[in-house]
């Protein structure tokens, strides 16, 4: 853990350095790592920053997103469905004397945008933290339609033309890939992945616009951006991929085929 320890001192020597200081009260630490490598390395001890004491945390919080130190977002779930369960109790209590429109729009704009928000996050998280927020999804829109608990929810939902909670999440990193790829910003993001160069012209090389694949050792490592997002760019049909020219059509294009693929069955 010593490295640990002189990576929190130079963040500290570089505060010093540019006339800041860290403020004890709003300061977070946090070890990253799978459950393996956490128990391997043990607990960091509470880092000393000069007149600074910062007590490490297995979770803090980000522009609005719980990071937990293995990256599992159960957290973030939790409090995500807590407040959209919140929301949704006072929308039931209201329905009755809202048209179907205005209720939608209660609904996407009060609980929808929360699940949406940052979910790009969630691509890869556990199928527990998915189901959870599919149930919210879920009763969500039954108070919006009225429909009973024993009817099927696919229905439902394809009635209201809302994308289930897996496809939301594909749709928000095949939206990001795109805006990188074709205006190379963010630049941190631009600079993890690029397009496919074979080495000699094949038939699979005839499609437009791939990107190149990095390989994994690791289920952990499978979730970064350098990864998940080339693997997903690629599994799109070719005729989302090929043409980058406008992002409204890319988007209407992209969910109209993660529609199929959720209420094809």
């Amino acid at each position: 853990m010593s490295s640990l320890s002189k990576c929190f001192e130079a963040v500290h020597n570089w505060f010093s350095l540019n006339g800041l200081s860290l403020n004890p009260s709003k300061s977070e630490a946090i070890v990253i790592g799978t459950g393996a490598r956490q128990r391997s390395e043990g607990v960091l001890p509470v880092i000393d920053l000069g007149d600074t004491k910062i007590q490490p945390s297995s979770c803090v919080k980000s522009l609005g997103v719980i990071i937990d130190d293995t990256l599992s977002f159960d957290a973030h779930v939790n409090n995500v469905c807590k407040a959209a369960f919140f929301h949704m109790r006072a929308l039931r209590h209201i329905r009755k004397r809202v048209p179907e429109t205005v209720a939608m729009t209660i609904a996407s704009s009060m609980v929808g945008a929360r699940i949406d928000y940052c979910n790009a996050v969630l691509l890869g998280t556990s199928k527990s933290n998915i189901q959870k927020l599919q149930r919210v999804q879920n009763s969500l829109a039954r108070i919006v339609t009225g429909s009973k608990r024993s009817e099927p929810i696919s229905p439902v939902l394809a009635r209201l033309h809302w994308l289930k909670i897996a496809e939301r999440v594909k749709y928000k990193v095949a939206l990001i890939t795109f805006k990188v790829v074709t205006t190379h910003k963010p630049s941190y993001l631009h600079d993890i992945i690029q397009f496919h160069k074979p080495a000699r012209q094949l038939r699979s090389s005839v499609r437009l616009n791939r990107l190149s694949e990095i390989g994994s050792n690791t289920v952990f490592a499978e979730r970064a951006f350098s990864y998940a997002a080339p693997k997903l760019w690629n599994s799109l049909p070719s005729d989302l991929t090929d043409d980058l020219s406008s992002i409204n059509t890319f988007r209407r294009k992209l969910k109209t085929h993660l529609y199929r693929q959720a209420f094809s069955q």
